[in-house]
């Protein structure tokens, strides 16, 4: 009777703790998200990492994606976000809100407000003339390195419309903005202004007068960016994103125009330091106009000299106009053999190890493994996956959910901060 009392006892006194299941539905201001222009729908969840995070509104075969399960959560509370991005990642509806997250199957229905922002109302002249004085018919823009189109689909936006001289550019985060300019005469670019520098205030427009003076432009710009922050480009890109300079221990970058479909191969365009105070990413010019594909090499600097870390597998293709700036975010493979070391060092703030620490790993391919740390060790991780890794580990009440970088070829350390 002792041993089945006590196999009583074991099986009832420690249930699992409350969870529940969590379904999302979305709408865009009472529109389905496709008829709202929402590319993707992007879904955070504070102190939690989601994975994937990020959800295309297109389903193919003409289904469209209405929601979402973000999986299991133990009961609570939590602060949830939704936004919804155009195909160039700009946010146009976005909302936060509290949520309870109850044991069994929780459904939540969300409208996603659009988020306020402001717009810019341009009027040009060109050398002191009217559209019709110059003989200009159209003009090219671009923003932010981004290329505006009319609602064609053309980027000759029309000179005078409805006697207006001018167009207006809608919705634009609050904040200072680049816009370029190109004249069209004759099909030829004529006029051209750069860098014009407008500061956009929320649920505002703002206006702008610009003269463009006479001028041919013969190659546009490309703004090459492998910032994983700022940026879709970035190292090593897999489930979880992809890594800085810093944490891919890369220290030169060189760029190539019009490679392969491998990444190998092109025009060489120059060789600039990975992260230039801050920059990571570097202008290339001259660029003829039409559609052009980049790659990049990651080159880390070790005892045996330069030596290749990184390479694109996947060009970036943009278009370009002359006389216009167009960003291209660009990434990098890691070359084999693509593995790394790392040891994941355990951070209480301050306070005693408070046991055992119990923590699942996610590799940059989205695969999950649990282990524990007996009394709070080292955790070490030797010739795994090269990429961006993230771990969630629980040791008595203190918590950690964060992103930690596995450099190719190479090692670190990473202390693993916990909050209670």
């Amino acid at each position: 009777m002792a041993g089945l009392a006590a196999v009583v006892v074991l099986g009832s006194g420690c249930g699992d703790p409350a969870r529940g299941n969590l379904d999302v539905n979305w709408t865009f201001a009472g529109k389905s998200c496709l008829a709202a222009g929402v590319h993707t729908i992007q879904v955070d969840i504070a102190h939690e990492l989601l994975n994937p995070n990020q959800f295309s509104c297109d389903l193919g075969g003409g289904t469209i994606a209405g929601g979402a399960n973000l999986g299991t959560y133990l009961a609570g509370r939590y602060t949830l976000t939704i936004s919804g991005l155009d195909a160039n990642g700009v946010v146009l509806y976005q909302t936060q809100q509290d949520i309870t997250v109850q044991r069994g199957d929780n459904v939540l229905q969300i409208d996603v407000p659009s988020v306020p922002g402001g717009s810019v109302s341009l009027n040009w002249t060109f050398g002191g003339l009217t559209c019709a004085q110059a003989g200009v018919t159209s003009v090219r823009i671009s923003v932010d390195g981004v290329l505006i189109t009319d609602q064609a689909g053309s980027v000759d936006v029309a000179c005078s419309s409805g006697g207006v001289e001018g167009t207006s550019i809608s919705p634009l985060s609050p904040g200072s903005h680049r816009i370029d300019l190109v004249g069209v005469r004759g099909a030829q670019p004529s006029y051209s202004r750069q860098n014009v520098q407008v500061t956009v205030a929320d649920r505002a427009d703002t206006k702008a007068v610009v003269d463009l003076p006479p001028a041919q432009p013969t190659f546009a710009t490309a703004d090459v960016s492998w910032d994983a922050l700022a940026s879709g480009g970035g190292f090593a890109p897999g489930a979880q994103g992809a890594m800085t300079c810093a944490e891919a221990q890369v220290d030169v970058v060189r760029i190539f125009v019009d490679p392969n479909s491998n990444g190998s191969g092109g025009t060489f365009a120059g060789e600039v330091a990975c992260d230039s105070s801050g920059v990571q990413g570097a202008q290339v010019s001259p660029i003829p106009a039409g559609n052009h594909t980049f790659s990049i090499s990651g080159i880390r600097n070790t005892i045996l000299g330069p030596t290749l870390m990184y390479q694109t597998l996947h060009p970036a293709s943009v278009r370009f106009e002359v006389g216009l700036l167009s960003n291209v975010d660009v990434d990098a493979d890691p070359v084999p053999p693509v593995q790394g070391s790392a040891l994941l060092n355990w951070d209480f703030g301050g306070a005693a190890c408070p046991g055992n620490v119990a923590y699942t790993l996610t590799d940059p391919t989205g695969i999950k493994q649990s282990f524990t740390a007996t009394a709070c060790q080292t955790a070490t991780l030797s010739a795994v996956t090269s990429g961006l890794w993230s771990v969630e580990a629980f040791s008595g009440s203190f918590h950690s959910n964060v992103l930690f970088a596995v450099p190719n070829q190479s090692s670190t350390s990473w202390l693993i901060p916990f909050s209670r």
